[in-house]
């Protein structure tokens, strides 16, 4: 069972509505307010829910910085229904 471990503001953004949850499993996810937007699995793949608002648009950019990526990217993946692996660079279908 995977269970929820700490929550943290997205550096350098503490009074934002955007929290990066982890998870015991290795799990990473941002989350905008109460929507969970990215998730990154402890196998490196990185999916989409959405784009959402504007400033959910500015949350995603920060995350993806944060990590060596674009918003563009994110924005990509969403439209073509795909997942990105981070440690491989692979691109594959969403599930």
């Amino acid at each position: 069972m995977v269970r929820y471990m700490y929550s943290t503001a997205v550096a350098g953004h503490k009074y934002a509505q955007a929290r990066e949850n982890f998870f015991d499993d290795g799990t990473v996810e941002l989350q905008s307010y109460a929507t969970r937007i990215i998730s990154i699995t402890p196998e490196g793949w990185l999916h989409v829910t959405g784009l959402y608002s504007m400033t959910t648009i500015k949350h995603i950019g920060w995350f993806m910085r944060e990590r060596g990526f674009t918003y563009q990217l994110a924005k990509q993946l969403y439209k073509d229904n795909k997942e990105f692996n981070i440690y491989t660079g692979e691109c594959r279908d969403r599930g």
